[in-house]
């Protein structure tokens, strides 16, 4: 008599154990697809960033910000020669600076460092 019950609950656990997997998988799916939507936004972000946006990226006021390029276009000009990163790298476009977050990223990293 035994036996005759084990086989029915046996399927019966067996069959919640799927279900529960198949569920389980589902959510880690959806859970993947926010993740690589997420990716997506990062990647799919601005290649270069006004002079606000840096500075806000950095953590410090405009006004800082430009004080700190001004003093480094001042230096950097009085030289001949330095390291890459020992200035924050900029392109000018008409009268606005552009700047990369990788490189921004760079120049704090080089300067952390020095």
């Amino acid at each position: 008599m035994k036996k005759e019950i084990l086989l029915p609950i046996s399927i019966i656990v067996l069959g919640g154990c799927l279900i529960l997997s198949a569920w389980i998988v589902t959510n880690g799916l959806k859970n993947n697809e926010h993740f690589v939507q997420a990716q997506n936004t990062t990647t799919t972000a601005k290649a270069l960033m006004t002079s606000a946006e840096a500075a806000q990226y950095m953590g410090i006021t405009l006004n800082d910000f430009n004080l700190l390029i001004k003093s480094q276009v001042g230096e950097r000009a009085e030289l001949h020669s330095y390291d890459t990163y020992r200035f924050i790298p900029f392109i000018d476009i008409g009268n606005q600076k552009y700047f990369n977050r990788a490189e921004i990223d760079k120049w704090i990293e080089y300067s952390m460092l020095n």
